[in-house]
């Protein structure tokens, strides 16, 4: 329950919750930092100095608590704590205020890459947005700027020029220029000239043009931004130790229902429309093409599951040619993915076995079919598989120390587990004795009933 939280909160980039936290997260943060670089440049007022001190301790708590979260959903936590941005979080919990005034540049330092860092991918977006209307944003600051420059000194000139006692320097007549361009207009500076009265009923209107313009410019980047994402049009290079699933029909939908209790993220390639993808992304595209598959980051993916997408017009042997030219193409350019192959003919089977291109090899309707003949044969088989399906959890672990089966039986006997198999040099004992000698370093493969069956 309590890791299920931690990840919608901090990793699930698909729950509303995540999203939510991490913009409160990266205002806090961003408050924060303004506020130590401010009172390192010229000081709070004594009167609110005790309630900024109050906020750089929340701070640190909203920091430590991703950090326990963190550690809570990492798989090897001493890897996690020794990380290099584990070591920057703890760092970053330090509240700014202390007596050396390096480590407080320490602490600001820490939190600035942190910022960079653990926002890098809303940073990203909101650099995609800007790019994509980025000859119109040019144009409209090329605008501005000629705009705002030219009206400053221009008001500078002729307010300075006739003893406007209100404008004694350039930054008087810069501050004129901001306020009237923004129709705030507070009266503390007024033109006397003529001329300059004129120019700030132009600026006043031109100001407003201006930060319209901006404003629907940026509106239609963001616009275009969310059409890409829906059509599946963004790029997941960056992404890493993710799952990729080429190909979409019924099985992928089981699929990835299936592995959302590992808590990572899916990625799915297919050349269909995928109106309203949920919990998972979308990338929409030919798998079969290189670009498109480095796009989804296939290099770096922990799983890639390729299914045979029956598409109009290609025979079974032209589903299988595809599955098998993708099936290449991921081994070429990530020797260590786990890849999975399904084809629908059983002499493509025997090919891609002899190559060794994938882990592992599903033949399609025929495991379908042996699991009905089963049922045929006794009535039994059809509860017994269900049962397995239903209320059985699946689960490894890595031996720490040398003993016999039935030992560490005995050691995992409180979790429920049982033991079904061993992995022992790339190996595997199924069903092993209770006297089996296991070794420090053996996988073992664990079976339980579900954890809430047990609490009924």
């Amino acid at each position: 329950m309590v890791r299920a939280l931690f990840y919608d909160i901090l990793e699930n980039d698909r729950s509303r919750v995540f999203i939510l936290y991490q913009s409160f997260s990266f205002s806090v943060l961003m408050l924060s930092i303004v506020f130590t670089l401010y009172d390192e440049l010229k000081g709070f007022h004594s009167d609110i100095h005790p309630l900024i001190r109050d906020f750089e301790f929340f701070v640190s708590g909203v920091i430590l608590f991703e950090y326990t979260g963190r550690f809570i959903l990492a798989a090897r936590k001493l890897e996690y704590v020794l990380s290099p941005l584990s070591v920057l979080d703890l760092i970053a919990v330090i509240p700014y205020f202390q007596p050396f005034r390096l480590l407080r540049f320490v602490v600001i330092a820490a939190r600035l890459m942190r910022v960079a860092y653990r926002y890098r991918y809303f940073v990203k977006g909101i650099l995609f947005i800007f790019r994509t209307v980025s000859f119109e944003f040019y144009f409209l600051f090329s605008l501005f700027f000629l705009f705002f420059v030219s009206s400053v000194v221009i008001t500078y000139s002729l307010e300075k020029g006739s003893g406007n006692p209100r404008v004694q320097d350039l930054f008087d007549a810069l501050y004129l220029v901001v306020i009237t361009m923004t129709t705030v207009g507070y009266g503390d500076i007024t033109p006397v000239t003529w001329e300059g009265k004129v120019l700030s009923m132009l600026l006043g209107a031109g100001g407003l043009f201006l930060f319209s313009m901006s404003i629907a410019v940026v509106s239609a980047g963001f616009f275009n931004y969310v059409q890409m994402v829906r059509m599946g049009m963004i790029s997941f290079k960056d992404m890493k130790d993710h799952i990729v699933i080429c190909g979409w029909n019924e099985t992928a939908q089981v699929i990835i229902e299936s592995l959302k209790p590992l808590e990572r993220d899916i990625l799915l390639i297919t050349t269909q429309d995928i109106p309203k993808p949920e919990d998972f992304h979308y990338k929409k595209g030919d798998f079969g093409r290189e670009d498109i598959l480095l796009d989804a980051g296939v290099d770096k993916a922990f799983m890639v599951i390729v299914l045979a997408e029956k598409l109009p017009g290609f025979s079974e042997d032209s589903v299988d040619a595809r599955t098998i030219l993708t099936g290449m193409q991921i081994r070429d350019v990530n020797k260590d993915v786990i890849l999975v192959l399904e084809v629908l003919l059983r002499e493509n089977a025997k090919l891609i076995k002899r190559r060794r291109i994938a882990d592992y090899i599903i033949i399609g309707g025929e495991l379908l079919g042996m699991i009905i003949a089963k049922f045929a044969r006794e009535k039994f088989y059809g509860e017994f598989f269900s049962h397995i399906v239903e209320h059985i959890d699946l689960a490894t672990l890595d031996l720490e120390e040398d003993s016999s089966v039935e030992e560490a039986e005995k050691k995992l006997e409180h979790k429920g587990y049982r033991i079904v198999g061993v992995v022992r040099d790339g190996r595997v004992v199924y069903f092993p004795r209770f006297s089996y000698r296991l070794r420090k370093g053996d996988k073992l493969l664990l079976i339980r009933e579900h954890q809430k069956e047990e609490k009924e």
